[in-house]
């Protein structure tokens, strides 16, 4: 992966920033004073140096033997908890995914009074996504697959399924309209609505006329009322426009289905896993 994209990703991490406390190298990205990842640009040593709990750390060196090492340039008391990574030969995807829990092992060093306060999303803006974000639709749409708590995540190739994907694809259509929940420039959350009534229905489709919600706010902002206001905005959009109702399908066990009932969506359904919500507007 280039410098740049990797730079990029680490500064999209919510309220990470770049510091240069060696001099120009190594290039720290760092979480209220805490280094998270240090990266190491020369081309004969093209590295980056990652938090780690210790557990994490040992499965990576296991699994990436020779590409994945213990922080080189750490104190040995400090090496179990950070990993030096060969960027020249670690998959993207794995590194992006090593990236992340450095983020997050930093951010649950602090205590949990800290971290909700680090985590107050403060002012936030809802606004239209624009169409060069379409792509960010495919996390949100894996976040807003509903997974129960201390169960095994699913994988997140799970989105391509085609009941699934079919939420998303060639997302631009005319029915399809998308808002977001940006602070700080970053986007926090997404709701998105799409009529499913073709071939591939979606699980909340009523028929060809009526929208089907989808929503997720990205799980460490949960609870601020970020995606009361991202529906209640969408419900507006859509009562503007002209549309009569709106639709979704949402989990029984899921808490989420309590905040569709105080927003007016009535239960036309209910099956073995789910239940199908109705709103009208009019």
């Amino acid at each position: 992966m280039k410098l740049e994209e990797i730079k990029s990703y680490c500064l999209g991490k919510w309220k990470a920033y770049e510091d240069y406390p060696f001099g120009d190298i190594p290039i720290c990205y760092k979480l209220e004073g805490k280094v998270f990842a240090q990266i190491y640009f020369r081309p004969e040593d093209y590295k980056i140096t990652l938090k780690c709990t210790a557990d994490a750390g040992q499965f990576y060196r296991q699994v990436y033997s020779g590409v994945v090492v213990r922080g080189y340039h750490c104190p040995p008391v400090q090496q179990p908890y950070w990993n030096t990574i060969d960027l020249n030969r670690m998959p993207d995807k794995e590194l992006l995914n090593m990236i992340d829990q450095a983020y997050t092992c930093v951010r649950h060093s602090f205590s949990k009074k800290r971290q909700k306060q680090i985590l107050e999303a403060g002012e936030i803006v809802i606004r239209t996504m624009e169409r060069s974000e379409f792509p960010i639709l495919e996390d949100f749409l894996y976040d807003a697959i509903y997974q129960k708590e201390g169960e095994a995540l699913l994988p997140r190739e799970v989105i391509y399924r085609p009941e699934i994907m079919v939420y998303i694809q060639d997302f631009g259509q005319k029915d399809d309209i998308c808002l977001v929940a940006e602070a700080e420039g970053m986007i926090i959350g997404a709701v998105w609505t799409r009529i499913l009534a073709y071939e591939i229905k979606g699980f909340g489709n009523i028929d060809a006329d009526t929208p089907e919600f989808a929503i997720s706010v990205k799980k460490e902002f949960r609870g601020q009322g970020i995606g009361t206001r991202l529906m209640k905005e969408m419900i507006k959009l859509l009562s503007g426009r002209g549309y009569r109702k709106a639709s979704l399908s949402v989990d029984k066990e899921n808490y989420a289905r309590w905040m569709y009932a105080k927003l007016g969506f009535q239960i036309l359904q209910e099956r073995e896993e789910d239940c199908l919500m109705v709103l009208e507007f009019f």
